[in-house]
């Protein structure tokens, strides 16, 4: 997706994701799922604000779990316990998410279990801050934010008003947030696996793309007898290839580069959090998937046609800015995928007016023909870095 302004040569075999880490993923995709079959039951605003605010805190326990592994994890048997325990609070995240704000048991249920998530990493952090001191700050700071957000997230229970009880979790989610960019500093001195933390973020990007194939799937194997069915999931695989080679294309994923990663600092922040917005435009997207085949061919309804287009222009938007904080805002491919989110935004007036099948098959063509034209720059800036 991004690349650094130089690679630098290899000393050691780069890290890999371990089976563990990509088992956990799959936990994490269960969640995923839950949250944007909300939006695929009832296509409305609300259902769509509410999959954006859930999908924030489970997105963040993914990074947290995905960062300490980068830091610190050596996939022994107590790393594998330990964040096993955290793991069943993103279980119960997944039960719990499908319901938030029908029931304050349902709202505390889901509380509990993101808490218990959080509760996993500062073990992880407690384990392994005795053998590496690098990691005492880590832990200390890690401790401290989680104590106080956890204040906010349970206090939000006690308001009845559910404007107030989301407000207190929207603060205390932000505090979360925040606090890298806090405790910058008092991070210097851990260093990250520059190319384990990329591939660890694409096989995320990969499980977020994984629920558009469900989504369309499930719909056409629901409607499989309808010819405009077979068409508009056609249209929706199509679009979804084309994301999938927009985010991989080129020479972003090789080897030594983004060696500015290595260290904590603000482009391992711009970088990680480039990717809460990219990765919530791709679940819009894919949340209305299931919406687009078993439409019955017809026109997509607001909620659809924004889900779908405004998805691809976050993710469009989002790859390209965050791409630019390493190679600069006027680099040939940060201008093509800022020029294609243009003319993705450009479809929106007319959206719901456009059969549905044929709105995907202009999104896809976009994102796709995107891909084709910025491929030779990506190819001369490869080669000129080497």
């Amino acid at each position: 997706m991004l690349e650094s302004s130089a690679a630098t040569p290899e000393t050691t075999t780069p890290r890999r994701a371990t089976w563990f880490e990509c088992f956990g993923d799959l936990v994490f995709a269960a969640a995923v799922g839950q949250i944007t079959h909300r939006v695929g039951a009832h296509p409305d605003a609300g259902s769509v604000a509410a999959a954006a605010g859930l999908f924030v805190p489970l997105w963040w326990a993914w990074v947290l779990y995905a960062v300490h592994a980068n830091r610190a994890d050596r996939d022994t048997p107590a790393h594998r316990l330990l964040t096993s325990f955290g793991l069943t609070g993103i279980v119960g995240m997944a039960v719990f998410a499908g319901a938030v704000g029908q029931s304050r048991g349902v709202d505390a249920g889901f509380v509990l279990a993101y808490l218990v998530a959080r509760a996993g990493v500062a073990l992880l952090y407690a384990w392994d801050s005795q053998r590496n001191p690098a990691l005492k700050d880590v832990f200390r700071s890690f401790t401290l934010g989680s104590a106080v957000s956890a204040v906010c997230w349970l206090g939000g229970l006690a308001f009845d008003a559910r404007p107030l009880r989301y407000g207190a979790w929207a603060l205390a989610m932000l505090m979360e947030l925040a606090l890298p960019l806090v405790v910058t500093r008092r991070l210097a001195r851990v260093e990250q696996e520059t190319d384990h933390l990329r591939e660890r973020f694409g096989l995320f990007t990969i499980v977020i793309l994984g629920e558009s194939v469900l989504g369309f799937t499930n719909g056409l194997a629901v409607v499989h007898t309808a010819g405009w069915a077979a068409v508009t999931a056609a249209a929706a695989f199509a679009l979804t290839v084309g994301l999938w080679w927009s985010y991989f294309n080129g020479s972003g994923m090789r080897p030594g580069t983004h060696a500015e990663l290595a260290r904590t600092g603000k482009l391992l922040h711009l970088y990680t959090f480039g990717h809460l917005p990219l990765l919530l435009g791709l679940a819009l997207t894919g949340a209305s998937m299931g919406i687009a085949v078993t439409g019955g061919g017809s026109h997509p309804n607001a909620t659809a046609a924004d889900c779908i287009v405004g998805g691809v222009i976050v993710y469009l938007v989002s790859v390209a800015l965050t791409r630019a904080a390493f190679t600069g805002i006027r680099e040939p491919v940060v201008v093509i995928r800022l020029l294609t989110a243009v003319l993705a935004a450009a479809l929106l007036p007319f959206a719901t007016h456009i059969p549905v099948a044929g709105l995907l098959t202009v999104l896809a063509a976009l994102v796709i023909g995107s891909v084709i034209v910025e491929t030779p720059a990506q190819r001369r800036r490869l080669a000129g870095s080497d």
